[in-house]
């Protein structure tokens, strides 16, 4: 466990050690404040209603293009530093490497969460909100933060480039959040709903209500917990070919 969080710290820390994570923070916050900033405009225009779902809605969407870019360096920055074999060799298992870097990345896009949590408060503190749907909408931020550092951990090591690590990871996310549209048109079959329920999207709409159900968590932690096998099984297989 000293060294699963060791890792983690390491790789929390390395974003810190270059302009990248000062940059995300940076646009996050930016780009928090904007939408922030016209849910404010929006609930001074008839019906006078405010709400914080459309902030976190496009928080959501925002992770689509930031979990690229914190994922896609994780492994292939080991293997052009050439410090995969020292990784590698020493006296850890693939699953606690694994680990420790989901942990590292997933603990960035916790702090870029904390720092929006200043929206919440000065909402209740000058205002009314129902405080389900802000639960919620963290509680969706956090699963789906997971779910897709797990994902780009996992292109991140099937590939020598950060770039196409990048890539790999954006267009899976992107897939994902597309399956659910077919199921989602009116008169779709069976066969669409059910394809639907493996999208990310399809396991939102509660949660972001505040009403969390079992089973959502579960698809959540079930992805999460995948895609960490499927990179487990990848640093396998490198590690003897």
């Amino acid at each position: 466990m000293n060294q699963i969080g060791l890792i983690a710290w390491r790789e929390l820390r390395g974003y810190f050690a270059t302009w990248l994570a000062y940059a995300l923070l940076a646009g996050w916050l930016l780009i928090a404040g904007i939408f922030y900033s016209v849910a404010l405009l929006q609930a001074a225009l008839p019906p006078f209603n405010f709400s914080l779902q459309g902030f976190f809605g496009n928080m959501l969407v925002m992770l689509l293009f930031v979990a690229p870019i914190i994922t896609m360096r994780l492994f292939v920055e080991e293997r052009n530093q050439a410090t995969a074999e020292l990784l590698f060799t020493s006296p850890i298992s693939e699953w606690q490497i694994a680990l420790g870097k989901f942990l590292g990345a997933w603990g960035f896009v916790i702090l870029m969460l904390l720092l929006t949590a200043h929206v919440p408060f000065f909402t209740t503190r000058y205002g009314s909100i129902d405080v389900g749907p802000v639960w919620g909408g963290y509680i969706a931020l956090l699963c789906v933060g997971a779910a897709f550092v797990a994902f780009g951990l996992f292109c991140s090591t099937i590939t020598t480039s950060q770039v196409v690590a990048g890539f790999l990871t954006f267009g899976g996310l992107i897939f994902s959040w597309m399956l659910a549209i077919p199921g989602q048109q009116s008169g779709a079959s069976d066969l669409m709903s059910f394809i639907s329920q493996f999208s990310i999207l399809s396991h939102l709409e509660l949660i972001m209500q505040g009403a969390v159900d079992t089973k959502d968590l579960i698809y959540f932690i079930s992805v999460t917990v995948f895609f960490l096998y499927l990179t487990v099984r990848s640093l396998e297989s490198r590690k003897w070919s």
